[in-house]
């Protein structure tokens, strides 16, 4: 389940004297749970309590003997604020004009309240709304349990990736034809409905997409012969390469280590294909996922913030902390890469400042390559701007193939029409890094505000279709982006972090100081 980002309490009682102590007792709770405390706590209690009596005392007049009262309180980030609605007879008026400004008087919301208000409801009546800033930006309560989610959550991937004596008598086997349904729902047991690709919820749709090739499902099986896991090796597109992920374990089964056999099939069924290598998204939540990553030999070649939205997370995992008091924010995924044939040289044109976080990337994938950092202006001429979007994630991809002088331009308007007409919380720009050009035009786009991101391994596929390139991946994060909650593993994904989370100037990212 996510962690609500506010509590919302509600009290419905009828407007008897003898309720009185409930109603105090309601509302001090509500005060403590938003970290009012000593005095600050009490005068606000005594204001509150002091309208309910008044709203009461109002509609007693108007001839309502017993008032039925509904009261509600609303503690977010930013506010309490406390919800007053009578069911009685209309305020209606000289006589409710003058208990209004009475009540309003009476709590002197210029000194205690930052804010009172009525709110005409119709027939259910009218409601007494008073708000207060709160000067703590989460709740405590909240924090502690998404704490405690997170550490369970911790502790249970890494029971994934660590044997046990039971290890053995699991089964790792390659995809048959009808396990579709069974992975459905390990997909739907650990994720909800919140699981960014549909696919997997469909099992005809698991079938045909391994019967095509575009996923290499690896199960595994319990001693019982439950199908109870899932890695895949997903080739959308049938390309030289794969991305490893869809990684799933049955909750029963968990603490078995069964994420670490798994992985090694699907490394092994990689180099069958004759892929030229393998990359993954393990999130940047919490280490395991990406710990797993360098245990195979994977290093991180890129930070992609924003990847995923904040409602996607496994059942009793957490959502995103609160960048603003509307929306909650997406996580990021780190990119890493394993290479399974040796990678040729590679001629790398760069804005200088950036080549200093390259060169240790390149250096720990062992890949040879010579940094240019002149500014090559783009030659003139046509280059096509393609752009993607997954409506379900909220994610915009914009890539070209070749740099010329009307390229800037499509970009700016291909960024333009994904944040604008797609309403894309997340934009990814992938530039071909042996461009001559490419070097010119990143570091026009960095003076525009993006992000750099890091190194798409292998992301362009080129004229031989046994071959691909790299790209130079920048950013642009219009959504909210969970920046409290990113968890690093390794100092050199730590060292890539500081890059991209820096902050931004004219010509990208500080360097780490």
């Amino acid at each position: 389940m996510n962690i609500p980002d506010r509590i919302e309490l509600k009290l419905d009682l009828p407007g008897l004297p003898e309720l009185a102590p409930l109603v105090r007792d309601f509302a001090s709770r509500a005060l403590a749970l938003a970290e009012f405390s000593g005095d600050r706590r009490q005068d606000l209690l005594d204001a509150f309590l002091c309208g309910v009596e008044l709203v009461e005392r109002a509609l007693a007049m108007e001839g309502d003997a017993v008032i039925p009262l509904e009261i509600g309180v609303t503690i977010d980030a930013r506010e309490l604020e406390f919800r007053i609605l009578e069911h009685g007879i209309p305020l209606g008026g000289d006589l409710g004009q003058n208990a209004r400004v009475d009540i309003a008087e009476r709590i002197r919301p210029n000194t205690t309240f930052d804010r009172l208000s009525w709110v005409q409801k119709g027939r259910e009546g009218s409601e007494l709304h008073l708000s207060v800033k709160r000067e703590h930006p989460a709740i405590e309560v909240l924090e502690d349990v998404r704490h405690r989610l997170e550490r369970e959550e911790a502790e249970n991937a890494h029971a994934d990736i660590s044997c046990s004596t039971m290890t053995g008598e699991y089964r790792i086997r390659d995809y048959q034809e009808g396990d579709g349904l069974e992975i459905a729902r390990r997909i739907y047991e650990a994720y909800g409905r919140s699981y960014p690709n549909p696919d997997l919820y469909v099992p005809e749709r698991i079938d045909l997409l391994n019967r095509e090739g575009r996923l290499h499902s690896i199960v595994c099986e319990s001693p019982e012969g439950d199908v109870v896991g899932h890695y895949a090796l997903e080739r959308p597109d049938l390309g030289p390469i794969g991305e490893a992920g869809q990684a799933v374990i049955d909750h029963r089964h968990r603490g078995h280590g069964l994420m670490t056999p798994m992985r090694s099939a699907v490394e092994a069924a990689g180099a069958r294909i004759g892929l030229l290598g393998i990359w993954s998204q393990p999130t940047a939540r919490h280490p395991i996922s990406q710990r797993m990553n360098l245990k195979f030999g994977s290093t991180p070649t890129g930070l992609c913030l924003g990847t995923t939205p904040a409602e996607a997370s496994l059942r009793g995992g957490v959502s995103g902390e609160l960048e603003d008091g509307n929306q909650s924010a997406r996580h990021s995924c780190f990119l890493y890469w394993d290479p399974i044939v040796e990678e040729p040289m590679l001629h790398a044109f760069v804005p200088p400042e950036l080549a200093l976080i390259l060169a240790p990337l390149y250096e720990a994938r062992k890949r040879e390559v010579c940094f240019e950092t002149e500014q090559i202006t783009p030659a003139d001429g046509h280059a096509a701007v393609r752009t993607r979007f997954e409506s379900g994630r909220g994610v915009a991809w914009v890539a070209l193939d070749r740099i010329t002088s009307g390229t800037f331009d499509g970009v700016q308007a291909a960024i333009n029409a994904m944040e604008t007409s797609a309403s894309a919380a997340t934009v990814f720009i992938d530039l071909p890094i042996d461009d001559p050009s490419c070097g010119h035009l990143t570091s026009q786009l960095l003076s525009e505000g993006l992000r750099f991101a890091g190194v798409g391994p292998r992301f362009r596929a080129v004229d031989d279709e046994r071959r691909a390139e790299d790209v130079l991946r920048l950013q642009l994060n219009p959504g909210p982006v969970d920046f409290a909650g990113l968890v690093v593993e390794g100092d050199l994904g730590r060292t890539l972090a500081d890059w991209v989370v820096g902050p931004l100037n004219s010509t990208g990212r500080h360097p780490p100081q």
